[in-house]
């Protein structure tokens, strides 16, 4: 038996070893990594309703949850799909994404898209399945409804699970 085709074998063989091991401990994209070590984030910051900021944190690098916000005559909520959320007599409860068109954040689009998202909105004139988009006001009898912010923002090749949306809602008296 030669031992020259054994050892190139064995060679390549722990050349692709030593490869893969390499990519999964120092994958650092924002897709995540599965050595569990720290990413580093951008150090932008979001300017939350009451004032405060967050900064990004996670795998994935997204804005930490803003406070809940409530004045008088305007709210901010956040919800996920299945789950409500409450302020001023009013209930969201996102039930289904129709539509997430946004630009990931690593390609370069033409245009920004949007989202739109069927929910249930119960207040106090009953409950209604509507649409919401993306930065489009919605008006009813006694409420301005803005979908301000979905999280977590998209990036190429990488699906984001329906119930790992986060939803940002504004809800005005009027």
């Amino acid at each position: 038996m030669k031992k020259g085709p054994v050892f190139i074998f064995l060679l390549c063989l722990a050349v692709a070893l030593c490869g893969i091991w390499y990519f999964y401990t120092f994958d650092t994209s924002p897709r995540g990594n599965n050595s569990g070590a720290d990413i580093a984030c951008p150090m932008d910051a979001k300017l939350c309703p009451d004032g405060s900021s967050v900064a990004r944190t996670g795998p994935n690098c997204t804005f930490a949850k803003c406070p809940a916000f409530q004045s008088g005559t305007s709210a901010t909520l956040e919800t996920k799909i299945d789950k409500g959320a409450t302020a001023l007599g009013v209930t969201i409860v996102p039930l289904a994404i129709l539509e997430d068109s946004r630009c990931p954040l690593d390609v370069q689009c033409i245009q920004a898209g949007t989202v739109r998202v069927r929910a249930l909105l119960k207040s106090g004139l009953g409950e209604a399945v509507q649409e919401f988009t993306l930065a489009t006001l919605i008006t009813t009898e006694a409420e301005l409804i803005e979908m301000v912010e979905v999280r977590p923002a998209p990036y190429s090749e990488v699906p984001i699970d329906a119930h790992g949306y986060t939803f940002v809602f504004k809800v005005t008296k009027r």
